[in-house]
């Protein structure tokens, strides 16, 4: 047997193999490390550029579904953009801009243009990234009334930061004001189910009418009809049963792995194959012979009469639909005995199952009383540990959004709450990552941030100097809780041991990460809910929030993209005026449910944006600078009156 020898080499980070350091990036923690790591040799900088930045960005971002890269350029900006994301989203650094619609005033020479004082629309708002070629984009589109508009806003390539606008009047088309209004969009997420030879974005389009169609967002035929979906081949006079007649569309949503959109009118759940080997189109001429010849059509594969079902029990009306797996459909219902139901679609047909009726103090009692489900989002839970990825995540009348596991026999496996505002619903949700999710409020233009409490892979406050100081400000959450004690008062960490500092140690617990309640811009007078809520992707900066006669656009302030774009539209057609505004803030604690409104008894301080520029102010006073860069909150809404 060959004796082992040990080396006279001496040891050194040139002379391990690159498998080795593939294994220590995955254990750094911040962009600086591995940037420093790169700085120590060009052997490593060029290790790292090759592969280290995208081992950083999966291992720290594991849980979000990253946009498609295609360089190694891209994995560093991903980098970038993600740790900085992060720490805007910790600290409440956002600039937010609102969209409005204007009216045009023709004077002596000059045209004035102001937003419009009309009654407003509500906005229902999509959004989609993707990747053509060398570019990017993000795909926006939104129905305001009968009117529809879009924005391709190009991320990368060589017409980046640029934005493309579109906009299509529902008068030119025939629809009417308040009839016809748009009541769910949803842009196709994959072009392999487009309809045609079109490369341009298609999207799905709903309105109170019943009519439910696709449509081009190409530069050139923007808004047009590319394909109709009706309910029944039967004449209306043998289909004047109210389940099955397709009016009001209420909410679309699109199976992707099985080609399948499922639509929702009050009472009914039809379902149309958008797959072009099992989808059967249809072309007629114009009525009495015209030459215009009628878009293409398809008619539902399976028209299901949930108000006629006895499965489905009592309920008013349905509200939203979501497929959660590759054959269920979640539905919401307004008012119902089992307001949340899923439809699992087999070869024998439909089956209807229930959530568990719950046990928590919400429901205990109240088993005959109808309840309603506004907002249904299914949640990816397989980058968490044992997690199974059909989760649900819905917002119920009393102001609770329940987290419920499939897999379980439970009701909801989490339950969370706004601690301030307790029984306000929830319109809209949205999920960024495993990290954390967005509430829109069906009352007001409040957006309400809530933290999964999952085991986090980035924290922004590892690369800030080390102290024995608590985070500061102290929150002040409107349940009474106990400060966390952390008995070890060190004042730096000690690597080698595995001891954080008390600052770091402290910066990680729940209790300093509270959630938090951002109150969107809106006229004085208007007090509009917020309708929808959309992101391109899930690394995006962006989230668009519809409410009630704008579109209202959050991005963290260090986002490489402008914070202030220009208005909507050239000058000969504005369509939309920009207004940048500041918005105001308070900090409502875990985000768990309250079992007890009594405990809910504290108003947080609000915290409003006072937009500055520091630096000139801080220069000479270092002390200042790490101060504001150790401090909870953005530099916007800071308070402190020693150094103003």
């Amino acid at each position: 047997m060959e004796s082992l020898s040990i080396s006279d080499e001496t040891p050194s980070l040139t002379t391990l193999p690159a498998d080795i350091f593939y294994i220590v990036l995955t254990y750094l923690d911040t962009a600086k490390s591995v940037a420093n790591l790169a700085a120590s040799c060009k052997g490593l900088h060029h290790l790292i550029t090759e592969s280290g930045w995208r081992i950083f960005v999966t291992s720290r971002f594991s849980t979000f579904k990253l946009s498609e890269v295609s360089s190694t350029e891209e994995w560093r900006e991903h980098a970038f953009s993600l740790t900085s994301q992060s720490r805007d989203w910790d600290r409440r650094a956002f600039a937010v801009s609102a969209l409005k619609p204007v009216v045009k005033h023709r004077g002596r020479g000059f045209n004035h243009f102001s937003p419009s004082q009309s009654i407003p629309s509500n906005i229902i708002v999509d959004a989609h990234h993707q990747r053509k070629g060398n570019g990017a984009q993000d795909v926006v589109f939104w129905g305001a009334g009968e009117d529809i508009f879009g924005l391709l806003r190009h991320t990368r390539g060589p017409k980046a930061s640029n934005d493309e606008w579109f906009s299509s009047r529902g008068a030119t088309a025939g629809y009417r004001s308040g009839k016809d209004d748009v009541t769910c969009v949803s842009i196709l997420k994959d072009s392999k189910y487009n309809h045609g030879h079109e490369d341009e974005p298609q999207v799905l389009v709903g309105r109170a009418s019943g009519h439910l169609h696709l449509l081009s967002m190409g530069a050139s035929n923007f808004g047009n009809t590319v394909l109709n979906f009706r309910t029944s081949r039967k004449p209306a006079s043998e289909s004047d049963n109210e389940a099955i007649r397709q009016t009001e569309i209420q909410s679309l949503d699109v199976n992707y792995k099985q080609g399948t959109l499922a639509a929702a009118t009050k009472h009914s759940i039809l379902t149309y194959s958008l797959r072009h080997d099992t989808q059967a189109v249809y072309k007629e001429n114009g009525e009495h012979d015209l030459k215009i010849v009628a878009t293409p059509h398809v008619w539902a594969d399976d028209v299901l009469a949930l108000k006629d079902d006895p499965q489905s029990g009592a309920f008013e009306f349905i509200r939203s639909t979501k497929f959660v797996n590759g054959d269920t459909l979640a539905v919401g219902l307004n008012k119902g005995s089992n307001p949340l139901q899923y439809l699992k679609y087999t070869p024998t047909g439909v089956d209807i199952s229930h959530a568990t009726k719950a046990s928590n103090t919400h429901d205990a009692g109240n088993d005959y009383k109808l309840r309603t489900v506004r907002a249904i989002l299914p949640v990816d839970t397989n980058s968490v540990g044992r997690g199974g990825g059909n989760v649900v995540l819905s917002s119920w009348d009393d102001g609770t959004i329940r987290l419920q596991d499939l897999r379980t026999r439970s009701s909801a496996d989490q339950i969370f709450q706004d601690n301030f505002d307790l029984s306000t619903p929830i319109n809209a949700l949205l999920s960024r990552g495993l990290e954390r999710f967005v509430a829109g409020s069906a009352y007001s233009p409040v957006l309400k941030v809530f933290d999964y409490r999952w085991p986090k892979g980035y924290y922004h406050t590892e690369a800030l100097p080390c102290g024995n100081d608590e985070p500061y400000p102290a929150p002040r959450p409107p349940t009474i809780v106990t400060e966390p004690s952390y008995s070890d008062d060190r004042a730096t960490c000690d690597y080698m041991a595995g001891k954080r500092c008390r600052w770091h140690e402290l910066s990680r617990h729940d209790y300093y990460r509270p959630n938090f309640n951002m109150w969107l811009p809106a006229s004085a007078s208007d007090t509009s809910p917020i309708y929808t809520l959309a992101s391109p992707s899930d690394d995006s900066p962006t989230i668009f929030a519809g409410l009630s006669g704008m579109l209202v656009e959050v991005t963290p302030k260090s986002s490489t993209r402008p914070t202030t774009r220009p208005n909507f539209g050239p000058a000969k057609d504005l369509a939309y005026v920009r207004q940048v505004d500041s918005v105001a803030f308070i900090e409502t604690g875990s985000g768990f449910v309250v079992d007890d409104v009594s405990q809910s008894q504290r108003v947080p301080p609000m915290y409003r944006q006072f937009f500055r520029d520091l630096t000139e102010r801080d220069r000479g006073h270092p002390e200042r600078a790490i101060w504001r860069k150790r401090h909870r909150l953005d530099e916007w809404l800071q308070r402190c009156a020693a150094w103003e």
